[in-house]
């Protein structure tokens, strides 16, 4: 839609190829100037930076170690950058990123307009102010949240909401404990995380993570039911409880203990209402992959795998769409591909039990 705004006034005020050409530079300098303004803030903040994500298309290559994820795509024109806080005070850091981010895109899209004298540069001004107002807007939902949001809005959040922020560096060590597979350490930092914020979703997430980890499916899946009923969580917190709710009963349905027919609509029904909520379609992927497989659809499992391999956020998310991917091939009768495929899986996470269990399939056969 906004793209669509700036092409129209560019076609009444400025009808050419140079406002055109400037106006298709300044979107692409101006997003990119918040991504870097992010990577600056984040250094000066000394805030963690999670995920660097640089261009569109399939996957190049990617780095992978605790705490970070870097991805380069084939087309490397646009670029992504997710922050996180792994010590205090969590509000002053993530404030602090934000106004230098928003100072490094104003500062982007302010210098077209003292370079005005050119349709090209009219061209520039318009679609980069535009990219610098989008992304200075307030908003928050389960799929990204705006440098504005963080700027504006985040120092007058309070109550629960705030304490999801602050518990963020705590949580940070229970998911670097678990990118290791230190799990003994990732019960013990939940068990305090529980103990200090017992209503937290954070929390609960971490609980379900670990039991989850532990093949403790069944348990995994009551606490996360838990929170169906909660009243207090808005559309946003409610996409993320549904999304785990679904996770946590492919879990149950992969080891038996959800029967199918009772299971798979339970599954969909969750990643539906999560994406009507705004969760991105695109992390379903692993779900709907895993069910497809228990649905004997193979090759529609290795398609979603797949999709979940080049969207993963982390080396285990990567690792479990690998496993997903090697065990569609050997329910297709390919074993030397799933064993090619299951390479990288053992490099990242060899220890994974969905990974170890499917390695030690191939290994029967």
């Amino acid at each position: 839609m906004l793209a669509g705004v700036v092409l129209v006034v560019l076609a009444v005020w400025r009808p050419s190829v140079a406002a055109a050409g400037g106006a298709a530079v300044g979107w692409w300098a101006v997003l990119a100037a918040v991504q870097v303004g992010l990577l600056v803030g984040a250094l000066v903040a000394g805030v963690r930076v999670s995920l660097v994500v640089i261009g569109v298309g399939g996957e190049v290559r990617t780095w992978t170690r605790p705490g970070r994820r870097v991805v380069l795509r084939n087309v490397p024109l646009l670029m992504s950058v997710g922050v996180t806080s792994v010590r205090g005070p969590v509000r002053v850091r993530l404030w602090c990123t934000a106004l230098v981010a928003s100072v490094v895109l104003v500062a982007v899209a302010g210098a077209a307009w003292w370079a005005w004298g050119s349709d090209f540069w009219r061209g520039f001004a318009v679609a980069g102010t535009a990219v610098a107002v989008n992304a200075l807007w307030p908003r928050r939902g389960p799929g990204t949240t705006s440098v504005g949001w963080f700027l504006f809005s985040l120092p007058r959040l309070s109550g629960r909401p705030l304490e999801e922020y602050e518990a963020t560096p705590l949580l940070n060590q229970v998911t670097d404990a678990i990118a290791v597979g230190d799990l003994d350490r990732a019960e013990a930092l939940t068990d305090e995380l529980v103990g200090r914020y017992p209503a937290l979703l954070v929390s609960t997430g971490a609980r379900v993570a670990v039991l989850s980890l532990r093949t403790r499916y069944l348990e995994a899946l009551q606490v996360v039911s838990g929170l169906a009923g909660r009243a207090d969580l808005g559309p946003r917190d409610m996409a993320f409880v549904m999304a785990q709710l679904a996770g946590s009963t492919v879990n149950a349905l992969e080891v038996g203990l959800v029967p199918l027919e009772v299971g798979a609509p339970a599954v969909r029904n969750s990643l539906d209402g999560a994406v009507k909520l705004g969760y991105p379609r695109y992390r379903c992927a692993g779900a709907l992959a895993r069910l497809a497989l228990l649905e004997d659809d193979h090759a529609t499992a290795f398609t979603l795998a797949n999709q979940a391999r080049q969207t993963s956020e982390d080396g285990l998310d990567r690792a479990d769409a690998l496993a997903t991917m090697a065990r569609a091939q050997m329910a297709s009768g390919d074993n030397a591909a799933a064993r090619a495929t299951l390479v990288e899986a053992e490099r990242l996470a060899g220890w994974l039990p969905r990974v170890a269990e499917t390695s030690a399939r191939l290994n029967i056969a």
